[in-house]
């Protein structure tokens, strides 16, 4: 069952403002999506898409059809172009389980005071060495993304919160061995999904993983890499964040980390149909074809920003 929790009607009517969201222009955003789709034949049927994901693109977007149809055409496309990103769908099963062992990936269900959702990556004190596999940490991250997506609501925007004191010196090179992987997914999150990143931090990290730390922050363009924030301790996450937001073990008031991970593993398993059904978004039998830029995505990619 579904627990993301959604802003309150003050909270609404505010972010709706922010997002330039007048009366009808939500309608005739999903109508405009609609009409692209069925004027394509590599792009899902209108009556195969859930009315939702599209809303999810126009809010994504601030209201501009423009770009929304070049990130749902991008987000459909990417699952035929960059199939290995989405070829496995359960983070209970082979290979991407042991990602849990590694990496908790938390999504917390209250939004904060400006209406945003907070996602925690927390990298798990003792992983077996096996475990960090960069390239399934990647697809877990995605399908994560993807789950998302059927249960979130009406938003601000989003923020990271990659808490890394547990990273070991090893883990340096796995991320430079899966270099490409990381690029596209970085890269798929910006152009393809329909989020507004408004902040990333980064707790904890030890200087052994700056050179990692700088390559992904290379994957990103100069309005997000301002929006990195680092802190030493956890406890400096309070003064950014509300305590009725954040895991009991960081001084808040939700459940813990673990129990928050949990629940999501569980909700990835349940919404297997509809996972499913979003990997089968593209036609690639009619894909057009664009020249591919360094990340192997559509060249479409190149122009998107972010806000």
């Amino acid at each position: 069952m579904a627990f993301l929790q959604g802003p309150s009607p003050k909270q609404a009517e505010i972010i709706k403002q922010e997002l330039g969201e007048g009366p009808g222009d939500l309608e005739r955003g999903v109508r405009d999506l609609q009409s692209m789709c069925a004027a394509s034949p590599y792009l899902p049927q209108p009556e195969v898409i859930d009315t939702h994901i599209l809303e999810l693109f126009m809010r994504g977007c601030r209201m501009d059809q423009e770009r929304a149809r070049a990130k749902f055409e991008a987000f459909c496309l990417a699952r035929a172009r960059c199939r290995d990103l989405y070829e496995h769908r359960s983070l209970n099963e082979p290979p991407l389980n042991d990602v849990g062992k590694f990496l908790d990936i938390a999504p917390l269900p209250k939004l904060t005071d400006e209406g945003l959702r907070v996602t925690i990556f927390r990298v798990r004190a003792g992983y077996p060495e096996s475990s960090a596999d960069i390239a399934a940490t990647v697809r877990a991250i995605l399908l994560l993304s993807d789950a998302r997506m059927h249960d979130e609501t009406l938003l601000a925007g989003d923020v990271f919160i990659w808490e890394a004191s547990n990273i070991r010196a090893s883990l340096a090179a796995r991320v430079a061995a899966a270099a490409s992987s990381v690029r596209r997914a970085i890269h798929l999150a910006h152009a393809a999904y329909p989020q507004r990143m408004r902040r990333i931090h980064v707790v904890g990290a030890p200087p052994l993983i700056a050179s990692s730390l700088a390559f992904i922050r290379s994957c990103v363009n100069e309005k997000i890499r301002k929006r990195y924030y680092l802190h030493q301790k956890v406890e400096e996450i309070l003064e950014h964040f509300p305590a009725r937001v954040l895991p009991a073990e960081w001084g808040g008031e939700e459940e813990s980390v673990d129990v928050i991970t949990k629940k999501w593993r569980r909700r990835v398993d349940e919404l297997r149909d509809f996972l499913r059904d979003l990997g089968e978004l593209a036609n690639v039998t009619q894909e057009p074809q664009y020249d591919s830029d360094i990340y192997g995505t559509v060249g479409a990619f190149r122009k998107l920003d972010i806000d």
